[in-house]
């Protein structure tokens, strides 16, 4: 703080004489600034309230709340001994009546429904007469192992079970004292689940003293707030626990912790009455305590103190107003200050929201020399950075836009030249073998047949040239194979039969042209034909959904022909995959594998499955098109 005050100020000497002068504000560092301002009103405001605060009214307020806590407690003690000693008067009353302990004793000595009757009507009354004489009272019940009995006042709860109830818990000890004020719960025997505090005095008959019974007075929780209690909240918050700190009633919510804190108070303190400070429920209270002489229980008055300091009359009226001069001086020394402290952070502000929102010629220019000013430079060194940046930045995508247009341009040349020579070199070979069919059925056949070759072979060439398309739809590969296999089974009718299995859904998606052909000529020559038996070809197709790829189209071409030994079959998937091969019978299906992968992706293609001696199946997978892509 020393060291801020000398930055703020300076010497002059003059004629021998020292001069202490203030420097100009605009010299010191923004920190110090912030630091001087809020330290002054601090200070100020904190130590004019809080001395006036404390000096004329927390004593006073304090003594005045003892006072009447002391005198609340004890009349509220005095009131709930008086009406709890009625309570316990008239159960004592009617366990001592001869009319209700005669017939009791009969009953529990001799069970019989004739008795059950009496000892039920004079239970009734005794117990209605307790209920009626004391308003506090809820409910109560008689309970024996024998039987039950309540004045018929509220509908009972017949699964309570006396045993696995509060009340079997607190007597389960024959040891336990024969009268019991027990805690707070919600009513375990009647229905309605009133909050009732029982009052329990065990007794036993004259005649089987073996046999325990039970006289239960449950008082109704809401009535004794209401009755007992009243208004004392106006002057604070009441508390009432038992000996053992367990929750009777109050005003207050009580949590368990808070209980076993009022405990360990208790633990320090002989005398019954006493007040002072407590932490309770997370606040500071002050506290005055009472006992309850029938029952030990104990009555806390409570009051938070943060908020019997805040309820200050005329005292507080000064304070306020006090605070309010005080609150409006500070405002405008904050206020002046802060201006014009702030005023060139929000001028640089405003040229940074407009660098943002893209001119990039904002700059802010500040002649002082201090962080204001260092931010300034700062800002604008950036600014000039970030806009030669940006320039060169759109040079460079004009340049790299040109660059990609040309490689995607030379790729489309490349991957259609590509495809052409493939497709291409199949052509001639397929030509060169139906020719020599043709010419062996003129010699050794009739004209039908050739008609019919002639046909199948001119429907063969149409889809093969598709006008120049190089994808066509499945039913037109469809028809090629056709086509191709009507000519076969005219050469190999002895031998060769074929079955084509497509779902219509399937025939107007598309596929690359001559694909499915040189498959089903590599079935017939490799596998029906060196079988030299009667041999089937059957083409079918299905569509696929998978999460990751999409849906896609698999076509198998399957043949019980001769089969593929193990190691070949090894080799011709693994150059399928690798994109080599060195066998010139396939490189038929080579090049149908290479076409698909170049126009569908490495993702598809064509693989064989076969055992020898038994089929052979050619799976070739597509992905879903419904037109021609680019």
């Amino acid at each position: 703080m020393w060291y801020g005050f000398t930055k703020l100020c300076y010497t002059e000497r003059k004629n021998g004489v020292t001069h202490m002068k203030l420097r100009g504000i605009r010299g010191i560092s923004f920190r110090r600034k912030m630091t001087w301002i809020f330290t002054i009103v601090c200070i100020f405001s904190t130590s004019v309230a809080g001395s006036l605060y404390y000096k004329f009214a927390e004593k006073e307020i304090i003594d005045n709340f003892t006072a009447n806590a002391e005198s609340l407690v004890s009349q509220l003690g005095n009131t709930l001994d008086t009406r709890l000693e009625a309570v316990n008067r008239r159960a004592f009353a009617a366990l001592t009546n001869h009319s209700f302990i005669q017939p009791f004793d009969d009953y529990m000595s001799a069970p019989s429904t004739r008795k059950e009757v009496i000892i039920s009507t004079e239970a009734a009354y005794w117990l209605k007469d307790i209920s009626m004489a004391e308003p506090l009272v809820n409910s109560t019940l008689i309970y024996t192992e024998r039987g039950s009995w309540d004045d018929y006042t509220k509908a009972r709860n017949w699964e309570f079970n006396f045993g696995e109830s509060a009340f079997g818990r607190f007597f389960g000890d024959k040891g336990a004292p024969s009268i019991q004020w027990m805690p707070t719960m919600r009513d375990e025997i009647f229905r309605g689940g009133d909050m009732v505090i029982p009052y329990v005095r065990r007794f036993a008959s004259t005649k089987n003293r073996k046999t325990p019974a039970y006289l239960i007075i449950q008082l109704d929780q809401k009535v004794l707030l209401e009755e007992i209690i009243g208004n004392t909240k106006k002057l604070g918050e009441i508390l009432i626990t038992d000996s053992e700190g367990r929750y009777i009633a109050g005003t207050m919510d009580a949590r368990n912790e808070d209980l076993k804190n009022l405990i360990g108070v208790n633990e320090n303190h002989e005398d019954k009455k006493y007040g002072g400070e407590i932490e309770y429920n997370g606040e500071v209270y002050l506290m005055y305590k009472g006992v309850v002489d029938i029952n030990n229980w104990q009555i806390y008055m409570l009051k938070s103190k943060s908020e019997l300091l805040n309820s200050i009359g005329n005292m507080g009226r000064l304070i306020v107003g006090l605070t309010a001069v005080i609150a409006g001086i500070c405002l405008v020394i904050v206020a002046l200050l802060s201006r014009q402290l702030t005023s060139s952070l929000h001028r640089l502000a405003v040229q940074m929201n407009r660098m943002r929102n893209g001119e990039m010629e904002a700059r802010y220019y500040y002649p002082h020399k201090d962080e204001i000013g260092s931010l300034a430079r700062t800002f604008n060194y950036m600014a000039d950075k970030i806009e030669r940046a940006m320039k060169k930045q759109e040079e460079y995508i004009a340049v790299l836009k040109e660059e990609r247009d040309f490689v995607e341009q030379v790729q489309r040349q490349k991957r259609k030249a590509e495809l052409r020579a493939l497709q291409a070199q199949i052509n001639p070979h397929f030509l060169y073998n139906t020719l020599n069919t043709i010419t062996w059925l003129a010699s050794d056949q009739g004209m039908d047949e050739i008609s019919i070759l002639s046909n199948s072979l001119g429907r063969f060439f149409r889809i093969s040239l598709s006008k120049g398309a190089e994808v066509i739809t499945i039913k037109d590969e469809l028809e090629h194979v056709k086509s191709y296999l009507a000519i076969q089974a005219i050469r190999y009718s002895e031998v060769m039969q074929y079955e084509i299995d497509v779902p219509e859904e399937l025939m107007e998606y598309t596929i690359l042209k001559l694909v499915l052909q040189p498959i089903v000529e590599n079935a017939i020559y490799h596998g029906i034909k060196e079988k030299e038996a009667m041999g089937r070809i059957r083409i079918w197709a299905e569509k696929k959904t998978d999460p990751a790829a999409g849906e896609w189209i698999r076509f198998v071409v399957e043949d019980d022909g001769k089969g593929i030994p193990p190691d070949k079959l090894e080799q011709i998937n693994r150059g399928l995959e690798e994109g080599t091969t060195d066998n010139r019978d396939g490189y038929g299906i080579f090049n149908v594998n290479e076409r698909i992968k170049l126009y569908y992706g490495e993702g598809y293609g064509l693989c064989y499955e076969s055992r020898e001696g038994e089929w052979t199946k050619a799976i070739l997978t597509i992905s879903m098109r419904v037109k021609e892509e680019g």
